[in-house]
């Protein structure tokens, strides 16, 4: 990020520039860097964070909507989807053992599930 395209030879040069430049310098270098040549160096504030967005009504029945309204024949096609993929893995042959098989695509499909109903804001700082 610092570096640049100079890599290793060009990080101090650009360190020096960064903390030069002021308030215009570069925030994390200038948040890094706490003295130079035996002066403190004021830490920068944080960067403000971006204003909320506006709500805005929502857009009548979508595709999307008439989908979710139909939970059963969502559960039906991952039940489908579900079902193929055991039967290609047991295809395969005696390679794998169909016990350690099993056990991994029920483990896959439990955290698949597990994991489909979490908010995607939780996952974001």
């Amino acid at each position: 990020h610092i570096s640049g395209k100079d890599k290793a030879p060009g990080l101090l040069t650009n360190l020096s520039g960064h903390l030069d430049k002021g308030e215009e310098g570069d925030i994390v270098t200038r948040s890094i860097v706490c003295c130079r040549d035996g002066q403190k160096i004021k830490m920068p504030p944080p960067p403000q964070p971006t204003p909320p967005k506006p709500k805005t009504v929502a857009p009548q029945a979508t595709k999307a909507a008439a989908r979710q309204a139909r939970p059963a024949a969502a559960a039906a096609g991952s039940a489908v989807v579900f079902t193929l993929a055991v039967s290609m893995m047991l295809l395969l042959g005696e390679g794998v053992s169909a016990s350690l098989l099993t056990t991994f695509l029920l483990a896959g499909a439990a955290g698949y599930q597990a994991v489909w109903g979490v908010a995607h804001p939780l996952h974001m700082p």
